[in-house]
């Protein structure tokens, strides 16, 4: 993975860095430890990384910037991706799931952490993109559907390897048609209740804005409720948003 807002190098342009043809097995073990995943193929290396181990100096965090904890209202957390969304857009992908959960409601305001916001920029190589998937698909159907032009066109190509933004594969993923597309519980989630009927749906809402009787619930205790109902962070989220509204 790429982390958001960092250059990935190759080995022929980190080999061009350091005035050499190629990279020896010493070399390359002597650099920082790449930034793609553990057994791919192709290693790619953070651009700034290289540059401070051949300048001498400290290797920064990818982390990045300090304010990463800072908290940001949807105009501006929407500022912060890549390439902002409109608000409509934004808006659209905070229902469906695409954007996280907000990591803390503040007088009825959604408001994310930096850090939460720009994971959405992340650059995920095809395996990465798979597993994004909240029902991951084999390895061998999911070529199928990059050959087929069923999946959006990457974002960008890093030493030919092609990656998407794990915005971009999520909301893919939550809007495709078909019966496995989309919904329900992130990957990861288990249910542990059967799914409610549409009485029980209704029980859960008026549990929520008993909670919630202003609207408003920090987000940990909206995981604890997610986690008793049975349902995903997101779900949970989404259904406090509908009692904000239905307040408004």
């Amino acid at each position: 993975m790429i982390p958001a807002g960092r250059t990935g190098l190759g080995t022929a342009e980190v080999a061009a860095r350091i005035n050499r043809k190629a990279l020896s097995r010493t070399v390359r073990e002597s650099l920082p430890a790449p930034i793609s995943r553990e057994g791919a193929r192709t290693f790619i290396w953070d651009a700034e990384q290289i540059d401070a181990h051949i300048a001498g100096t400290e290797i920064p965090e990818l982390s990045g910037s300090t304010a990463a904890e800072e908290l940001l209202n949807p105009d501006r957390a929407r500022l912060e991706l890549q390439n902002a969304p409109a608000p409509e857009a934004f808006d659209a992908h905070v229902r469906d799931g695409s954007i996280p959960a907000p990591d803390k409601v503040v007088d009825g305001i959604p408001h994310w952490k930096r850090a939460t916001i720009r994971t959405c920029d992340d650059l995920l190589d095809r395996e990465e993109a798979r597993l994004e998937l909240r029902n991951p698909i084999t390895p061998g159907a999911w070529g199928s559907y990059i050959h087929e032009g069923r999946v959006p066109d990457p974002d960008v190509t890093v030493a030919g390897v092609p990656h998407w933004k794990r915005l971009t594969i999520r909301s893919w993923d939550a809007n495709r048609p078909g019966e496995r597309a989309g919904g329900g519980r992130p990957k990861g989630v288990k249910e542990t209740k059967p799914r409610s009927p549409n009485a029980n749906k209704a029980a859960r809402r008026a549990r929520l804005q008993e909670l919630a009787s202003d609207g408003d619930l920090p987000a940990a205790e909206l995981a604890k409720f997610a986690e008793a109902e049975g349902i995903s962070e997101r779900t949970a989220y989404r259904l406090l948003q509908t009692i904000r509204d239905g307040a408004a």
